[in-house]
């Protein structure tokens, strides 16, 4: 069972949605199309040097995120449970944006804008195992290194971590979480590579600037 199955429970059971049917093509122009034109890194929280948004994304993006959202029960539920406007608004991609993350880089604790996010995996340069020693820890906890974590709170008002064992076997998968859930990712040690993940935020489009 590779780590993206062994997760997706966990996963599901914080209300973040697990896909594993991410078009390929839309996988390949994410690949294609990652461009340094324009720097992301003012509206962003990463402590990364290299941020940059897409141009012109195509809409099977958009209409596959809002699809999935509006089918998972979860999602469903808590864009329903929202009311903040005095009428219906449809959705729209309002950021779409690459993460080339570098050795030591990291992601600290931060939400999105919006009413939903998601994260596809597009590269992951290291091995799990390697990072489990790159710095000692408890054998009798999860570690985080090179991790991304969702932080939750459970029904008695305890701090959840839910630590993701994103590898390989996520590349080309897609999490798709409300925009308000808190989340990080800790830094890598073992490879010189990027690690690269496509980010975006599902908000209302009101017509308004």
């Amino acid at each position: 069972m590779t780590n993206w199955e062994k997760d997706r429970k966990h996963l599901e059971a914080i209300g973040v949605g697990t896909f594993d049917d991410f078009p390929p093509r839309l996988y390949k122009w994410l690949n294609d199309n990652i461009s340094d034109k324009i720097e992301a890194n003012d509206f962003l929280a990463g402590h990364l040097k290299n941020e940059y948004y897409y141009e012109n994304p195509p809409k099977e993006i958009f209409n596959y995120i809002v699809n999935k959202s509006m089918a998972h029960p979860k999602l469903r539920f808590y864009s329903e449970s929202i009311s903040v406007l005095t009428k219906n608004a449809p959705f729209v991609l309002n950021k779409l944006w690459v993460n080339l993350q570098k050795k030591y880089e990291f992601n600290p604790l931060h939400d999105h804008s919006g009413i939903f996010s998601f994260i596809i995996p597009l590269k992951i340069p290291y091995k799990l195992e390697d990072e489990n020693k790159a710095l000692r820890h408890n054998k009798n906890r999860n570690s985080f290194t090179s991790r991304l974590c969702f932080v939750t709170i459970n029904n008695v008002g305890k701090i959840i971590d839910t630590p993701v064992n994103m590898d390989e076997s996520y590349v080309g998968k897609c999490m798709i979480f409300p925009a308000v859930v808190k989340h990080l990712v800790y830094p890598f040690f073992t490879s010189d590579d990027y690690r690269i993940t496509v980010s975006g935020n599902i908000a209302l489009n009101t017509g308004t600037k």
